[in-house]
């Protein structure tokens, strides 16, 4: 069975970038933009929500309940890319490559039939398109945090979004929460997205992320899930940018994951 793949997008008609990178793709909108967005896209690959749906909790719910099965991709990727180097490799072929359209399409699905197998209902890709940050001797990890920018959902999984929270905790919340029903989940770290600038973008979440925001969205999820939220300190030259948020946390399971 086939996952649907569905790139959510607001406010951004004729600048989304992953329909480009993977096939087969449909891009979520609101009813009141869809009218724009068809000017770039096929009626076909259109996913129109009513506008009532606010913010990317609210709209993962509402895709959610219509797909069951489905992975979740943000609109401004560069590409599905490979972080590992194979064991034939050049030097050439020792950078990261990104993967065909067609072969990122495949990869997702690999990924979400894996995940179904082994039972998890959360499944995902790395963290981070930077080979600096892959870790050959753990390629696949079983918990923890994954980005929204590339979250599935299979169908069963009981999880769910606070549909009335515009704050930017959409993928900490999933993570949590399915740490909470399920224990484990299904990422495969060989492969990860890029995508442009979550800080410096317009449209998107760009309208709700800002740095008050931030610091909200970490008391709010403090609130909830108490102290497996921990607050930290990146250091200024983290190769993952992470500088850009001064309200910084993190995951703390009391299991390795």
């Amino acid at each position: 069975m086939e996952v649907p793949i569905v790139i959510l997008s607001h406010k951004r008609a004729g600048r989304v970038t992953t329909h480009e990178h993977v096939k087969g793709a449909k891009v979520c909108v609101p009813e009141g933009q869809a009218e724009d967005y068809a000017r770039f896209h096929a009626p076909e690959t259109l996913l129109v929500h009513p506008d009532t749906v606010v913010g990317l909790c609210a709209k993962r719910q509402w895709v959610c309940e219509r797909c069951g099965d489905v992975m979740m991709l943000d609109d401004d990727s560069n590409g599905l890319y490979r972080l590992y180097r194979p064991r034939d490799a050049t030097i050439y072929r020792a950078r990261r490559t990104r993967c065909s359209p067609t072969r990122a399409a495949e990869i997702v699905q690999a990924v979400a039939e894996t995940a179904r197998r082994l039972g998890a209902f959360l499944f995902g890709f790395g963290a981070h398109c930077n080979p600096v940050t892959y870790y050959p001797g753990r390629p696949f990890s079983f918990g923890g945090y994954t980005p929204g920018g590339s979250v599935g959902v299979l169908a069963g999984s009981k999880l769910w979004w606070p549909e009335d929270c515009t704050l930017p905790v959409d993928d900490w919340w999933v993570c949590l929460l399915n740490a909470y029903y399920h224990r484990y989940a299904y990422y495969d770290r060989r492969f990860a997205w890029s995508f442009a600038e979550t800080y410096r973008r317009q449209g998107g979440m760009a309208e709700f992320r800002h740095q008050g925001a931030e610091e909200e969205a970490t008391a709010y999820l403090i609130r909830h899930f108490g102290g497996e939220v921990v607050v930290h300190k990146w250091t200024p030259t983290s190769v993952t940018r992470r500088e850009f948020n001064t309200s910084p946390r993190r995951i703390q399971l009391p299991w390795r994951a």
